[in-house]
């Protein structure tokens, strides 16, 4: 299976695309801040699930949370459409999306965005809204959704 892992050098990314590696997983597309934008698009014509971690949460400027959560996924999604990929969607989310703050706002918005897709194209999603993280020891990771 071919899996897009977007934000593969955040803390999450890291872990999975390890544990992903772990359990036999060897077509693993790794996307991140730093990445060609041209690899994005054949990442999403070939891949076969999205995993879609990246996001903006500690900005030099609050316009950044809405281009990072909100602009960085419509862009996913429209590659995605292009190459009329069903791939199943996890994307990440946060429980701030309930709240009337920036972070919140954009975060929200991506969520929303992903929902309209998957009713658009029948694609499944997966929202997750975490908590928090909390690291116990070197290679564990808890997370509390």
């Amino acid at each position: 299976m071919k899996i897009l892992v977007t934000g593969s050098k955040g803390f999450i990314g890291k872990n999975l695309i390890t544990e992903l590696k772990n359990r036999g997983y060897k077509n693993i597309f790794e996307f991140h801040r730093d990445t060609d934008k041209s690899l994005l698009e054949k990442y999403t014509k070939e891949c076969e699930f999205v995993f879609h971690l990246a996001g903006v949460n500690r900005p030099k400027n609050e316009k950044e949370f809405m281009e990072g959560n909100f602009g960085f996924t419509s862009e996913l999604l429209e590659f995605l459409k292009k190459y009329n990929n069903k791939s199943p969607i996890l994307f990440t989310s946060s429980i701030q999306a309930e709240r009337d703050n920036p972070y919140g706002r954009s975060k929200k918005a991506g969520e929303e965005l992903v929902f309209n897709y998957s009713e658009e194209t029948g694609v499944k999603v997966f929202v997750y809204r975490y908590q928090m993280f909390l690291v116990n020891g070197v290679d564990q990771i808890i997370i509390v959704l």
